[in-house]
């Protein structure tokens, strides 16, 4: 299949990118497309995909602004810990590891849930909603002000700016803009912290040391900044995309309504079955030869999440979701030394979702006549808005 033109950005795209997926997997496992940043690579396969998250070595991070196909705006240094190979990432990786750890994460649940049960009752009183804006949006938000101790007046601004840098490739100029401001205000935030320091990341980052030496404020700034931008997007798109499914199928909502114990395992299924990230891009470090066709040393390399968890080589019927799937080795999450730093949060988010969903408005359905809105980014798909009406 010809594939210069492949464009994840495209609409036919963002509305149903698996059918493309099946057909490179199958056809053209390493394709190469003409698009963006003098073109890139995409690899489809599972195992071709956990292959180069792991080889660092070979797939490098280092390379600033890749991660992102295109990237907003272009860097010159890397970002911290996204940005950098081991051994740097793993200095890095350890210092701020314990503070992502399961335990200290789940300590949030009860206010995770006075705030879910806070966001979903207005809209079962009101009879409908939209769950994107209403809840996806604010749990993301309101969970990532809590964990990094964000005050909240200050979330609208900080919402905003973070959807416009990630509303559209089509209107860099506007993200560009938002970046901008929304770099000022981390400045101004992380001096608040030093002036008034408390136990919060922040706080904790501008004491904390590397080999016997403090942080750069750069690279306080840059790690603020990623763990904001990466800790929303990535989780709302979760929340969004699950409850467009759970809206789209009435048996399968009832089936995990009435069983609160596959939460778990459906947790799992619907991060495998939606993978908010699509894409995400690497560097190669040296001539690859995969699948007949070579990657020259240097060539962008995306790595399509997506793509990898709906092999049918792995997943039996990929494209059903199934709650109760075992295994479920989903790469949602990433892996090897990248594996998502976030990964305990945004599980407990999707678990006191459904939960508090199941108790508080196990029917809701699809609002006739109202258009459902996708983000026009094909590398991190998610919802913009889905409206519903509540009730049988």
């Amino acid at each position: 299949m010809a594939t210069a033109d492949f464009d994840p950005h495209t609409a036919e795209f963002i509305e149903d990118p698996y059918p493309t997926y099946e057909r490179l997997r199958l056809e053209c496992p390493v394709a190469h497309s003409d698009r963006y940043m003098g073109g890139f690579w995409l690899v489809t396969r599972y195992a071709d995909v956990k292959a180069a998250l792991a080889d660092w070595r070979t797939y490098t991070s280092s390379v600033p602004g890749v991660t992102a196909i295109p990237m907003i705006t272009q860097r010159t240094r890397p970002t911290p810990p996204i940005e950098l190979d081991p051994p740097r990432h793993t200095r890095y990786r350890n210092l701020v590891g314990p503070l992502f750890r399961r335990q200290r994460v789940e300590e949030l649940e009860p206010e995770l849930r006075r705030i879910t049960a806070e966001l979903i009752d207005p809209i079962v009183a009101r009879g409908r909603g939209d769950l994107a804006t209403e809840l996806a949006f604010e749990l993301s938000s309101r969970t990532l002000g809590l964990f990094l101790d964000l005050p909240e007046r200050d979330r609208p601004r900080w919402l905003a700016w973070v959807k416009r840098m990630h509303a559209s490739i089509h209107d860099l100029e506007d993200a560009r803009r938002a970046t901008q401001e929304f770099w000022e205000y981390v400045d101004a935030f992380i001096e608040r912290r030093r002036a008034q320091p408390g136990s919060d990341f922040t706080s904790f980052l501008l004491t904390a040391e590397i080999d016997g030496e403090r942080l750069e404020p750069i690279e306080i700034r840059e790690f603020v900044h990623m763990t904001i931008m990466a800790g929303f997007e990535t989780t709302a798109g979760a929340i969004g995309l699950t409850l467009l499914h759970l809206a789209e199928h009435p048996a399968l909502r009832a089936e995990l309504f009435a069983d609160p114990s596959l939460t778990p395992t459906a947790v799992e299924e619907f991060l495998r079955f939606t993978t908010p990230i699509q894409l995400f891009g690497r560097n190669a470090t040296r001539d690859v030869e995969l699948h007949g066709r070579t990657i020259p040393e240097g060539d962008v390399v995306a790595v399509a999440f997506a793509a990898a968890d709906r092999d049918p080589e792995v997943f039996p019927d990929p494209d059903t979701c199934i709650l109760d799937r075992t295994p479920n080795r989903h790469l949602a999450f990433g892996f090897g030394p990248h594996v998502c730093l976030g990964a305990w949060l945004a599980r407990l988010e999707l678990r006191v979702l459904l939960e508090e969903v199941g108790r508080r408005m196990p029917e809701f359905h699809l609002a006739p006549a109202e258009p459902i809105l996708r983000k026009s980014r094909g590398d991190q798909i998610a919802i913009e808005s889905l409206p519903v009406i509540v009730g049988p």
